[in-house]
């Protein structure tokens, strides 16, 4: 048998009284400071798993600044500072969560004091194309402060980064009357950029708005936010496909000009400008706040002010006033004259399931003559008797389960003629037989431990 020697003796006896000390002296796990993200990025940062983030004021990541978030991280929010996190023109946003390891944005507020608007949210800023004067813009005509974000450009294929399993829970705050930030917004975010497995919680505003550009999505959810959960103006021409809308009965716009909608699409500060805002967009649930709820709840989807649309293969149920809503004669005229498409859809509203309000175009002057061109054979929209006909696992606010159910009538009846960058399924909604937000969506972030 060989012999130790003193040296390496002393090494073993050394290592063993560490070992001893670390597991004698707590079982608590360590408990990091946290660290705080303030001011301007220039350079490439790296926010890692290891550490708790605070983000404080408005954060901003600047032309040529990257922003790489590792899977796993939870970034909080300043309530007192309002803090904001701002992807400039230029800058770049890598945030690639997993299933099982999301990455999240929430409030700094603790456990079950979490509130809506905590702090302000998300903003994206690219060089992408708009429809308004100039070809630019600054978000809310510069609440934010001077030069803090403009964004607008010509480059449609413009990258402003990766976003994957993220969630955004409790942003979206109002700065001044009609001026708020939302919890995710996408300003002329161009087709470069990847936007995947993202949901936003409790906003205080709207969910996701697209300030033009021509981003594309998937797996997209939106769970009980203020106003509209989906936003689209100023010329948006991007593709999303599988989307999830949740309002809650008790969560609603109440701003004297409030109304809240699973969609709003307008298409700019003038119903006529160009490019036509067209979002293109297929395979969504939108689940209203059912029957009772406060009057400021409005319609599934929403269409006016001049915008194009395509919406296919799409649930739309339990919407206090509409499930379709079309207003305005320019808008009305585009889906008349087959620029924008509503087909093979289900719908069930409270109150009625189509609706004209406003001035409307020579054509759909009545809801009836709206429903019949809906429900006709081209179109196949099929109006449903009640939200339980839709074949839906389960709506229950608390714990929804989107799944389809045997006898669903959504599990087929789906089409893509016609369409380009969808991929090409048989059910219509947000989802069949896989659950796609198991692992990394949250319907209970106010008692999350972060």
């Amino acid at each position: 048998m060989k012999k130790l020697n003193f040296l390496a003796i002393a090494m073993l006896c050394l290592a063993t009284i560490v070992t001893s000390c670390s597991s004698d002296d707590s079982d608590e796990p360590i408990v990091l400071a946290p660290e705080t993200l303030t001011g301007n990025i220039t350079t490439t940062t790296n926010l890692t798993a290891d550490k708790v983030w605070i983000l404080s004021g408005t954060v901003r990541v600047m032309d040529g600044g990257v922003l790489n978030i590792a899977a796993g991280t939870t970034i909080r929010g300043d309530k007192a500072s309002k803090a904001a996190l701002i992807i400039e023109r230029g800058g770049k946003i890598n945030a690639i969560g997993t299933a099982n390891a999301p990455i999240v944005f929430t409030s700094n507020q603790a456990v079950n004091t979490r509130g809506i608007g905590d702090w302000a949210g998300v903003v994206i800023c690219g060089k992408g194309i708009i429809n308004q004067a100039g070809g630019t813009s600054q978000y809310e005509g510069g609440i934010l402060g001077a030069d803090v974000a403009n964004y607008g450009g010509t480059d449609a294929a413009d990258n402003s980064g990766t976003m994957k399993y993220v969630r955004i829970e409790y942003a979206g705050i109002a700065y001044a009357a009609d001026k708020e930030i939302n919890s995710l917004t996408l300003a002329a975010v161009g087709s470069g950029t990847t936007l995947e497995n993202i949901q936003v919680s409790y906003g205080g505003d709207d969910g996701f708005e697209f300030f033009g550009g021509s981003v594309n999505a998937k797996n997209l959810i939106a769970y009980r936010c203020t106003d509209d959960d989906f936003d689209f103006e100023y010329g948006y021409s991007g593709h999303i496909q599988y989307a999830v809308s949740i309002k809650d009965p008790l969560i609603f716009d109440n701003s004297s000009s409030g109304a809240s909608n699973g969609i709003e699409c307008d298409n700019g500060s003038t119903e006529v400008v160009t490019p036509v805002n067209k979002p293109l967009l297929s395979n969504f649930t939108f689940i209203g706040p059912g029957v009772g709820a406060n009057a400021k709840h409005n319609s599934g989807v929403l269409f006016r002010k001049g915008t194009a649309f395509v919406l296919r293969n799409s649930i739309i149920v339990d919407h206090l006033k509409a499930g379709f809503e079309l207003t305005t004669s320019v808008a009305s005229d585009r889906l008349a004259t087959g620029e924008s498409d509503f087909k093979n859809n289900l719908v069930f509203g409270n109150e009625m399931p189509y609706k004209v309000s406003g001035t409307l175009g020579t054509t759909f002057t009545t809801a009836a003559i709206l429903t019949a061109f809906a429900t006709n054979s081209t179109n196949a929209n099929v109006t449903l008797a009640n939200t339980a006909a839709a074949g839906i696992t389960s709506t229950i606010l608390t714990a929804p389960n989107l799944l389809l159910t045997s006898t669903s009538p959504a599990k087929t009846g789906a089409s893509f003629t016609g369409l380009t960058g969808f991929d090409v399924v048989t059910y219509r909604g947000a989802m069949n037989t896989t659950d796609w937000s198991t692992g990394w969506a949250s319907w209970t972030p106010g008692t999350n431990v972060y």
